[in-house]
């Protein structure tokens, strides 16, 4: 069962980096794969956008898209750490319980954020 779900879980993966990869490679911001299936944004829709404002330096307009997305960044980056770090180590990989309900906190704020923002920042 265990090989399962890990076969499972890095099979989704890989279809979400497609999926993101053929829109990048066409140009275009790819639609957050989560809101084209349930027609809800995700936590993290318009994160993308968020960082493309972000780089011309509209501050309000990447705030709008996506409010945390800066949080994501900083989490991601310290969860990648954390995690190579035990790699290299020869640990198993885990983050630790700080780290994953820093992630649940932020994911539930995100989302309560996209729907206090509205459905055009969606």
């Amino acid at each position: 069962m265990r090989i399962l779900v890990r076969n499972a879980a890095l099979g989704a993966f890989l279809f979400y980096l497609v999926w993101n990869a053929v829109w990048i490679g066409a140009g275009k911001v790819p639609p957050s794969l989560f809101k084209a299936i349930s027609g809800y944004p995700c936590p993290t829709t318009g994160g993308y956008r968020s960082l493309l404002a972000l780089s011309r330096g509209d501050i309000a307009a990447s705030l709008l898209f996506n409010p945390l997305t800066l949080v994501y960044i900083l989490l991601f980056a310290g969860s990648l750490a954390i995690l190579l770090r035990q790699l290299y180590r020869r640990r198993r990989l885990a983050l630790p319980p700080a780290i994953a309900w820093a992630w649940l906190a932020s994911l539930a704020l995100g989302w309560a954020a996209k729907f206090a923002l509205g459905k055009q920042y969606w």
